[in-house]
């Protein structure tokens, strides 16, 4: 069901859950008649492996195992299921497919071995779908899933209870305005709901909204107006009234820092707003106690979405010999490509290279280019943003600094009479690359030095040229010198 916000609200009590935990020495059972076809998976040895973030798996309890736990239902018949914990907070969600009103119960144990272990979640006594919301799991550990339904109620005599099981990680959290969850859709005039649902660029809830739970949720956008309004579709279960006490918060981008405007679900619209500039809107709400949601698409009418949300751009000096170029965007938005571009003056840039970006993305993205031949002394570095419509933006200029390869260099004596030496000092341990040409641009001597860190003296072996005006030429990495001197007898 697609529901708008601003859809009539109800307010409900919250239901408390009451988890108790006991220890199991066996997780054996035996199967029950009365129901069709018979679970496969009816005692903990026949437990089906779920993978973590797989789609939900389908499962019956008719004819499982009775069930053991203190907190679900004397007699019920249950199926089994186990999973390796990857993170230390994990859910395991159990949605009922038969028949509304399904008086499911589950637990979750740790194993302790092989169908030996403790019970740490318990959910029972409710008819709406289970959900486990585990911390502090080891990872790498074993975790059993016991479903079960009592003989009786509208699921049958037998047991024979319907659902979906799966597991996984919840989604990170991006419920500030230094970690928004991305840029929210932009319409120039109101859009139809399928508009937005179409467009939307979140991705279901994993896990999904619960019952009377309390959330906050950030999104960015760029004011194309002075005047924005904000709004949602909201996928759920709901009837009338799909979120409950909901309040807002306006903040600058990236400035974060206090709120600019706040409001609650009876003023939607941001007013005084700088065009151009871009923003961090957060709306807080509860999640009514009779439904779930499973997808949020806000989206504001009078801005334009941030091309992409930017975490940080950086350029670092390796080796006083390159630069290394690292940028990562938190999502992204009809994204063409980056470019990289460099000046000397911070006025005048020129290009360094392209990065083809995401497109559309919602999750974290890192980028990187080299620059193998960095200016010496100090440059700055800028990032720029095209969309594939051709329009782009600019972010923040970055400056870096190449110590210089050559000071002090001087060839002594000059003029020459004999052999010379050529002495400099170096910001790098490096080849230098000496060559010595005629006034014809013949190479009358080509060598190759180690270069250290600080004051070098180099020999010229000229004993043997003519009298007459050479050329010398020191390459080290990508800086370049050249030096005249004469060659007297």
């Amino acid at each position: 069901m697609y529901l708008h916000l601003h859809d009539q609200m109800k307010v409900y009590a919250p239901t408390i859950l009451i988890a108790v935990a006991m220890v199991l020495h066996s997780f054996q059972g035996y199967a029950q008649p009365g129901c069709s076809p018979a679970t496969a998976n009816g005692t903990c040895p026949t437990g089906t492996a779920l993978v973590v973030g797989d789609p939900c798996i389908s499962g019956t309890t008719c004819s499982g195992s009775l069930q053991l736990g203190s907190c679900l239902y004397a007699d019920s018949e249950c199926s089994w299921y186990s999973f390796t914990a990857s993170a230390t907070d994990m859910f395991v969600n159990i949605e009922v497919t038969s028949t509304d009103g399904c008086h499911i119960s589950s637990n979750v144990i740790e194993a302790t071995g092989s169908c030996v272990g403790t019970e740490i979640s318990c959910q029972s006594g409710t008819p709406l779908d289970d959900i486990h919301v585990l911390t502090g799991l080891s990872i790498g550990t074993t975790y059993y899933v016991q479903v079960c339904y009592a003989p009786g109620g509208p699921c049958g005599n037998g047991g024979e209870a319907q659902y979906c099981i799966s597991v996984g990680e919840p989604d990170p959290p991006c419920n500030t305005c230094s970690t928004p969850c991305g840029a929210a859709l932009g319409y120039a005039t109101s859009p139809t709901v399928q508009q937005v649902v179409d467009d939307c660029t979140t991705d279901p809830f994993s896990l999904p909204l619960q019952p009377g739970s309390l959330h906050q949720f950030c999104n960015s956008f760029t004011a194309t107006s002075s005047t924005v309004n904000f709004n949602v579709i909201i996928t759920s279960n709901c009837g009338t009234g799909n979120v409950t006490n909901l309040t807002w918060t306006l903040y600058n981008d990236p400035a974060c820092g206090v709120a600019i405007q706040s409001g609650d679900i009876n003023n939607l619209s941001f007013s005084g707003l700088i065009i151009g500039n871009d923003y961090v809107f957060c709306y807080k709400f509860t999640v009514p106690v009779t439904c779930t949601h499973s997808q949020h698409c806000p989206f504001f009418v009078g801005a334009t979405v941030l091309p992409i949300s930017l975490l940080y751009f950086d350029a670092k000096v390796v080796d006083n010999t390159i630069i290394d170029l690292n940028w990562s965007t938190s999502s992204e938005t009809n994204n063409d490509f980056f470019t990289v571009e460099r000046s000397t003056d911070n006025d005048l840039f020129e290009v360094v290279g392209y990065v083809q970006g995401m497109g559309n993305s919602t999750i974290t993205t890192n980028y990187n280019l080299t620059d193998e031949r960095p200016y010496s002394g100090v440059s700055y570095y800028r990032l720029k943003q095209t969309d594939h419509n051709g329009e782009f933006k600019y972010f923040n200029v970055v400056p870096v600094e190449i110590i210089s390869s050559f000071s002090t260099v001087a060839i002594i004596p000059n003029p020459i009479h004999g052999n010379g030496t050529l002495t400099f000092d170096s910001g790098t341990e490096d080849i230098l690359d000496l060559k010595i040409y005629d006034v014809f641009g013949r190479v009358v001597l080509s060598e190759d030095h180690n270069a250290g860190r600080g004051t070098n003296s180099i020999p010229l072996r000229t004993e043997m040229f003519s009298k007459g005006m050479y050329i010398l030429s020191l390459v080290i990495g990508n800086e370049q010198k050249t030096l005249r001197f004469i060659k007297e007898q």
